[in-house]
């Protein structure tokens, strides 16, 4: 039976202990080499590296520049403290530090900030030669700079299309979910707790951090969906044209094969103010099929009332289908 995998929790400390050990005077090469192969066996290492030393680099940073007092703290547990004590004083001046950025930036320093309305979709890009684009109502958060490439997706769906960095992996975090890549085209959709994820190109990693127990990451290539809710996470090999109907949005359409009109409904109402309200369970059980404008609400409902005699009332806010 393989080893369980560490925590995040486990890889922070192991590279906060590294991170003490390196500003005394007892580091040596023996030490670097040691650390130059823990971070090489494996991204999750790597990632957490880059994160905790960045973290520490603006603890000193900005400590320095509002208040000295304020690094003697961390000092101290970083050169005394047990890993659980420098963990913890860590988290408690990134806190401080971070609530001050907040307070007097609204973002961190290098964040950037995009959001969708309900219908819009929009295309940005990233300051590394990545692209991200965002369907209907999301939110998203992107940190890129000289040290790592993170996003966050706060709400909603996008697409990325990654340029490649063997140095630098690009994270997408949604949710208790962590989505690694080196270089690739894919999308991911938050629902709440559910994630969905459609890669078109190239390998993505779908990790959960901070799951109860242990979760082994799920590997996915391209005409992979990856679908993870709660302890769950199932990959599903699926063909390209799947993922093609999964990225339909990208060009104002809904892709349906053979879904309830209630499910219908339910993505048409993500992408219009205008919503479809399904008033019995008869009629939410039709399957529907084909290709649809997602912004046309109304063409919709004339196609159910003419193919399943559906009955359709327009009451100007909403549209109601009965059978």
């Amino acid at each position: 039976m393989s080893a369980p995998l560490p925590t995040a929790q486990q890889l922070e400390e192991r590279a906060l202990a590294y991170l003490q050990r390196r500003e005394t005077p007892a580091w040596t090469e023996a030490d670097q080499a040691e650390l130059d192969a823990w971070i090489d066996a494996s991204t999750a290492h790597r990632v957490t590296w880059l994160r905790m030393q960045q973290g520490w680099q603006r603890v000193d940073r900005l400590a320095s520049l509002r208040s000295p007092q304020l690094r003697q703290p961390v000092r101290a547990a970083w050169r005394f403290g047990t890993r659980r004590q420098v963990a913890l004083a860590a988290s408690l001046c990134l806190a401080v530090l971070g609530g001050l950025l907040l307070v007097q930036q609204g973002i961190g320093p290098f964040d950037q900030r995009y959001r969708t309305d309900v219908g819009g979709h929009q295309t940005v890009p990233l300051k590394d030669g990545s692209r991200v684009e965002l369907n209907t109502d999301t939110r998203l958060r992107a940190a890129v700079t000289e040290q790592a490439r993170e996003v966050w997706l706060e709400q909603g769906e996008a697409y990325f299309d990654i340029a490649k960095d063997p140095h630098k992996p690009f994270i997408v975090h949604a949710g208790e979910r962590r989505i690694v890549v080196l270089g690739t085209r894919f999308s991911v959709r938050r629902d709440g707790p559910r994630v969905e994820v459609a890669v078109a190109e190239g390998k993505v990693r779908v990790e959960t951090p901070r799951a109860a127990k242990p979760i082994p990451p799920a590997i996915a290539t391209g005409g992979d969906v990856v679908i993870a809710e709660a302890e769950s996470v199932l990959v599903a090999a699926a063909s390209p044209q799947r993922v093609d109907s999964e990225l339909a949005w990208r060009h104002g359409l809904l892709v349906f094969d053979k879904v309830t009109l209630a499910d219908a409904a339910r993505e048409f109402n993500r992408y219009n103010r205008k919503q479809i309200v399904v008033v019995d369970t008869l009629a939410g059980d039709t399957r529907i099929s084909g290709s649809f404008d997602a912004a046309n609400v109304e063409a919709f409902s004339r196609l159910l009332e003419r193919a399943y005699g559906l009955r359709i009332a327009d009451h100007g806010e909403r549209i109601a289908i009965s059978n």
